[in-house]
């Protein structure tokens, strides 16, 4: 409770005079107040918060009044049976609101049609305060994230288990989900199975292709914990190990290593990317890193600072980020390899207890 007055006080110094902020950030939503509801898709939102500097509001329907109950004393819930935007239009002439700042990227077009129709108010757009704020996480964000990486760290090794030649994509995914849900509180994104040459595919979707002797396996998962995420990819080999998936696994490795050499406060987002690349480009093969090293982890399984080549940002400590290089060579497959770290002053603190492969 301590801490979200903390959070709410840095919000406010953000807001204009007759102002107010409108959050319907799901992630920024928990943060602030604790809402823990979740939205059922992109066209149907659990609720919103309403901030300006003196009141605070926790806008929902029915569905989610004993929810928002809890999110007491700092939001008083406004349970409405019409729509945000109805109740938006009563409550903000008795604030005495003539700016409302909304969030951009999580506004529809058409909720923001229906604003500019039916609030005589004027609307900005909101800077990204509540992301900033979130970017370093205090010491309870840390041990929530610690909680669900050990979580997923467990399933991974019983599901390790299960990798042998005839066992589906889809059924390891399976386990992975069912697990997820009974020691954590869900995936805290659905997690890639990928074998043979689906494994170079970053993203691949489990399928009903069995796994076969002598083909890579790559799976990336992870679970939450109060909310909280966390993110983990190891590769495999079926069966027999091969001296091209040696090669290639030690390389990724040695990227890897190399990139958290870089890591802590003070340096920027790219120089992590760039050492990474540097092993990659000695060995000709940096055409086949398709993605950027790494990023921010917390209530979001992506969010801000991103490790790449493109950023100019610098690190700060207390932020957690994924570092996970890899190589995808399509027809026969790919390679990745992915901890979770904490940034310090003087370096990193790694989150990870589980190993790699040693040839």
């Amino acid at each position: 409770m301590e801490e979200r007055k903390k959070r709410l006080r840095r919000v406010r110094l953000s807001l204009p005079k007759e102002g107010a902020l409108l959050i319907t950030c799901p992630e920024n939503r928990r943060y602030l107040s604790g809402f823990s509801s979740e939205d059922v898709s992109l066209t149907e939102s659990s609720g919103a918060l309403l901030i300006t500097r003196k009141e605070a509001f926790i806008l929902t329907d029915p569905r989610y009044q004993e929810e928002a109950k809890a999110c007491g004393p700092l939001f008083e819930p406004r349970i409405y049976r019409k729509g945000l935007v109805a109740e938006l239009a009563l409550l903000l002439p008795l604030l005495g609101v003539k700016t409302i700042l909304i969030e951009p990227r999580y506004v529809s077009v058409a909720l923001l049609q229906a604003m500019e129709k039916k609030l005589s108010v004027k609307i900005e757009m909101a800077r990204p305060v509540i992301e900033r704020m979130r970017e370093v996480k205090d010491a309870e964000e840390v041990r929530a994230i610690r909680k669900a990486l050990s979580i997923a760290e467990e399933i991974l090794s019983e599901v390790a288990g299960y990798i042998k030649a005839g066992i589906t994509e889809r059924e390891l995914s399976a386990r992975i989900i069912s697990m997820s849900h009974e020691i954590a509180h869900g995936p805290s994104f659905p997690p890639i199975v990928a074998s043979g040459p689906n494994a170079a595919k970053p993203h691949a979707e489990p399928t009903d292709k069995s796994l076969k002797a002598g083909e890579p396996l790559i799976i990336d998962m992870g679970v939450k914990w109060q909310g909280y995420c966390s993110d983990i990819t190891r590769t495999f080999f079926v069966e027999k190990i091969t001296e091209k998936f040696k090669y290639i696994y030690k390389t990724v490795k040695e990227a890897k290593e190399a990139a958290e050499q870089k890591i802590k406060a003070g340096i920027k987002a790219q120089e992590p990317d760039e050492a990474a690349r540097i092993v990659f480009r000695r060995e000709a093969l940096e055409r086949l890193f398709w993605h950027s090293l790494g990023h921010g982890v917390g209530l979001a399984i992506h969010e801000a600072p991103t490790l790449s080549y493109r950023s100019r940002r610098k690190l700060k400590a207390g932020q957690v980020v994924t570092v996970e290089p890899g190589l995808y060579l399509p027809g026969w497959g790919g390679v990745r390899l992915e901890d979770m770290v904490v940034v310090t002053d003087d370096g990193f603190t790694r989150l990870n207890t589980l190993g790699f492969l040693e040839f």
